[in-house]
């Protein structure tokens, strides 16, 4: 079976950051044309300055090398720009619900989510209020969410990173209460992460399948799946078994290149995705 043969139960993406000069970078263009032919149909982008990009543009270059765009993963933003949306300080809470807005309204339209990871904001001293101020952001942000057809993947990263939505559980009680609830405002598993936080991984996902639409493959060593000790044969049956619908997006550290590894993590995940 050659690379463009391949055929698999449910799409793949991967994440990765966006060079500021793409068009220029030859080098990427044959990354993503190699990523192509591994099976790939999609990517999640950072991007450390989306309110200057010409979004038309990305897409169409994206297409010409057959690829969508699946998620913008706002983490570098945030870092680049220091925006939190659980800040104590609530200036900046509020300079970073704006700066959220503002990546909505410039993906209105397209259905592409926004995963909300670091943007969530860091390990705090007093998680209950950075829970709470968390909770206020989302509440602000979901209705201009819906309105522009943008969900807001909120995703469950461990207590050592953030002390904002580490379980499934946890996350998924900060959704609000609202019909956006579970399509404009989801949750996004990742296996390195729940590693960490879940006792029964497969059990979690089963609890909040209707919650999420993608869930990140990531090995218990932050590199590539096949890379670490994670099985990931029982989270995939489990997610066949359910019927659930989405995408799975291969996120994590590299160590021969991003396609090289890309290709390996293809092939340790191929025989439970055909």
């Amino acid at each position: 079976m050659t690379d463009r043969d391949r055929s698999f139960c449910y799409p793949l993406a991967i994440q990765f950051a966006l060079p500021q000069r793409y068009r220029e970078d030859r080098e990427l263009g044959d990354t993503l044309d190699g990523l192509r032919g591994a099976g790939f149909t999609g990517v999640e982008l950072n991007i450390a300055d989306p309110f200057s990009l010409d979004w038309t543009d990305l897409f169409a270059f994206l297409k010409e090398h057959g690829l969508g765009m699946f998620r913008f993963a706002s983490g570098l933003t945030a870092k680049t720009l220091s925006l939190s949306l659980s800040a104590a300080d609530d200036e900046t809470r509020q300079r970073s619900v704006i700066a959220c807005r503002r990546m909505i309204r410039a993906l209105g339209g397209t259905g592409i989510g926004i995963i909300i990871g670091f943007f969530k904001g860091p390990v705090a001293s007093d998680r209950d209020g950075a829970r709470s101020r968390f909770a206020q952001s989302l509440a602000e942000l979901v209705p201009e969410a819906a309105g522009h057809g943008v969900p807001l993947v909120v995703e469950a990263t461990n207590r050592y990173e953030s002390s904002v939505a580490n379980s499934l559980d946890d996350t998924a009680a900060l959704l609000p209460a609202s019909e956006a609830r579970g399509r404009w405002a989801q949750i996004l598993p990742d296996t390195f992460h729940m590693n960490i936080e879940e006792r029964d991984t497969s059990g979690a996902l089963v609890r909040h399948a209707a919650l999420f639409s993608s869930i990140h493959l990531s090995d218990n060593n932050r590199l590539f799946p096949g890379r670490g000790a994670i099985s990931f044969g029982p989270i995939i049956g489990t997610l066949r078994r359910i019927g659930w619908k989405g995408f799975l997006a291969i996120e994590g550290m590299t160590t021969g290149g991003l396609l090289a590894d890309a290709r390996d993590a293809v092939e340790a995940l191929a025989p439970h995705l055909a």
